[in-house]
């Protein structure tokens, strides 16, 4: 925790330091929840929960040359640094960025702060994937040209745990690389999609590959906006166990009328792996319904309710949530 707040306190004192240069954009976000649930819920009483601060800096050193700086507060005790790189940028065509980024593995992890999502909850297939706000320590290689878009990355790669999502990690623990990217369309300025890889040694022996496959898409007009996500995970586990099998998808989408806009969202993921947790089969769908109140250019409420149903169990797990959010 120690180190966390020094990396944190370092790298704002550096972002308040550089504006007088003329070529540091500064912004942030700030967040918070209410969310109830039904008797199967972990929120059956109410809690108000989620507290989310956040801090931007993005700019130039020099011409060619950038950076950017993300901490966050999550909660009142839990600090943590969501990007901390330096770039090199002699052409849109070619670019190289180094340091502490966030992985680009289709659209939601790149943009799922509060105010750039209309979903509060994070869709489920996205869920049992990859942690939240994926990140890599690392080098990326990013461009665009004539409509086309790359991204090619490696890093330390995300490590084995007991549940169905591997753990963040910022230093290896084995002597593979994980390696990935993301190749992207853009048609004008209504469609954008593109299909992700990655794959990595994810064992402290380094033997079994977490190879990842996903897709994307996003149709963006002045009435509607709608997303899509598909996604597919294999995990190679020791004999004689089978390889571990994550699949699904989630599209969401609402109308934009005025400032009050109607959320709709289907969501679905299928998780088998007969190593891991003691052993997992989960087939789950996830139904919302919510609003979305734009209350000015900086400040937004959010509220949605969940129908949760799991294949084979009869649960009441279902979820009302409100979330208030700002951004500057």
């Amino acid at each position: 925790m120690n180190k966390t707040r020094v990396a944190i306190a370092a790298a704002l004192l550096v972002a308040l330091a550089l504006p007088a240069r003329g070529q540091v954009k500064l912004g942030g976000y700030l967040s918070l929840e209410y969310i109830k649930g039904q008797a199967d819920s972990d929120y059956s009483r109410g809690d108000v929960e989620n507290l989310l601060a956040g801090f931007l800096a993005r700019g130039e050193i020099e011409r060619e040359f950038g950076f950017a700086l993300e901490a966050r507060a999550l909660g009142v005790s839990s600090f943590d640094l969501v990007q901390a790189w330096a770039g090199f940028f002699p052409s849109k065509v070619f670019t190289v960025r180094a340091g502490l980024f966030l992985v680009p593995f289709g659209a939601w992890n790149l943009a799922s702060r509060p105010h750039e999502t209309l979903l509060i909850r994070t869709p489920l297939n996205l869920e049992y994937l990859y942690p939240a706000s994926w990140r890599e320590l690392g080098l990326v290689l990013e461009g665009e040209t004539g409509g086309l878009t790359y991204a090619a990355y490696i890093g330390n790669g995300l490590a084995e745990t007991d549940g169905p999502v591997q753990a963040q990690q910022f230093s290896d623990n084995n002597a593979d690389k994980a390696k990935g990217g993301r190749l992207g369309l853009i048609i004008g300025q209504t469609i954008r999609a593109g299909v992700s890889f990655y794959t990595g040694k994810y064992d402290d022996l380094n033997m079994r590959d977490l190879i990842l496959h996903g897709a994307d898409l996003t149709w963006v007009t002045s009435l509607w906006e709608i997303h899509g996500e598909y996604t597919r995970g294999i995990l190679e586990n020791p004999q004689p166990f089978e390889k571990g099998r994550s699949e699904g998808f989630a599209i969401w989408t609402t109308m934009k009328y005025r400032t009050v806009q109607p959320i709709g969202s289907f969501q679905k993921v299928k998780y088998t792996d007969s190593y891991h947790g003691g052993g997992i089969d989960l087939d789950q769908r996830r139904w919302t319904a919510g609003l979305r109140w734009v209350v000015g250019s900086a400040l937004f409420i959010k509220a949605e309710y969940n129908w949760n149903k799991v294949e084979g169990l009869d649960l009441k797990n279902n979820q009302f949530q409100v979330q208030v959010g700002l951004s500057f």
